[in-house]
């Protein structure tokens, strides 16, 4: 198993400490995986406007346990991660820990530089994260909250560990897409990169906000639900190759009556399962093409199609233009 640890600090540094430790070098903020210990890459960007972005898009070769000592000042990260294919993977932040056993596990959540943080998973997970790094003073600064501090305070205090955990919706899924496509050397790459990590930071406020504006006896019915529509989830994108589970499936898993889980999930997730399935489907395919690593016809194989125009019309309904105009 590969274990790191290091104190809390920005990504740039922590991106050195890693380098350091793996013993391989830094390309401009760039660290490529040894392939003793994965495959793929992580980078961190810094903004315009002061933000660092941490950015990874790899496969793991061996077991990973990283973890993040606690330490004094107002630091953040604000994470949305998403693994797959994985056996097992662990989340403890202080006292609250979070264990998932799917195959795939995707949310967003929120540390300041107090809590400890441990990240466990196992060889042959991908994973695919965006993290975003700043001061309590940048936050003040930039978004011009002057309470800042009693809103992070009263979410980093909840001792209800799903409840911290935001769900990746199909807004947050676009813009992590889109980021992942961003292609470096652009012009004006860091002004885009720059907006849609705002947009990530402002969705995830605005959900912050309506949250906590909850009873504390809401609160335990709401993570009982949540936790359930998240198992629901990893289900729906588990495998965007073949057919979704039909909704009788999902109700049995979930533990609540169809007509139940339909509205539930799309109270959570804003879209109905099988919308939520196919434009998730769809997200896949763009993400696939932008890679150039594979043919239109590779891409509507791998994600099911056996009818490529099928393919083309759902992709073009999705975005408004044809696979071959990505």
């Amino acid at each position: 198993m590969f274990n790191f640890s290091y104190k809390y600090c920005d990504h740039v540094a922590y991106l050195h400490q890693l380098a350091a430790f793996i013993g391989v070098p830094l390309n401009e903020n760039v660290l490529h995986l040894p392939p003793e210990f994965g495959s793929g890459y992580i980078k961190v960007i810094e903004l315009p406007n002061g933000l660092q972005v941490l950015i990874n898009d790899c496969v793991l070769h061996q077991d990973v346990c990283i973890r993040r000592e606690e330490s004094d000042g107002t630091e953040y990260t604000l994470r949305f991660d998403e693994v797959r294919n994985m056996k097992a993977l662990t989340l403890k932040m202080g006292e609250l820990i979070l264990e998932e056993d799917n195959q795939v596990y995707s949310g967003a959540f929120l540390t300041s530089s107090f809590p400890s943080l441990e990240y466990t998973t196992t060889a042959g997970a991908e994973s695919r994260c965006v993290n975003i790094y700043f001061t309590e003073e940048w936050f003040n600064t930039h978004l011009g909250l002057s309470r800042t501090d009693d809103l992070l305070t009263k979410y980093l205090s909840l001792n209800t560990a799903t409840f911290n955990f935001e769900v990746l919706n199909i807004e947050y899924r676009q813009l992590m897409e889109e980021i992942f496509s961003l292609k470096e050397g652009h012009p004006i790459y860091k002004n885009v990169l720059q907006n849609r990590v705002m947009l990530l930071i402002e969705n995830f406020l605005i959900s912050l906000y309506n949250r906590l504006t909850v009873s504390g006896k809401e609160i335990t019915h709401v993570e009982n639900e949540i936790k359930r529509m998240m198992q629901v989830e990893s289900v729906l994108v588990r495998n965007l190759s073949v057919a979704p589970p039909a909704i009788p499936h999902l109700a049995r898993l979930s533990m609540m009556s169809e007509t139940k889980l339909k509205a539930l999930f799309k109270k959570v997730y804003h879209y109905a399962p099988y919308e939520y399935y196919q434009k998730n489907r769809m997200l896949k395919a763009k993400y696939l093409l932008n890679t150039k690593h594979y043919t239109i016809k590779e891409v509507g194989v791998q994600l099911g199609f056996k009818n490529l125009s099928n393919f083309t019309v759902a992709f073009k309904k999705e975005f408004g233009i044809l696979p071959s105009d990505v």
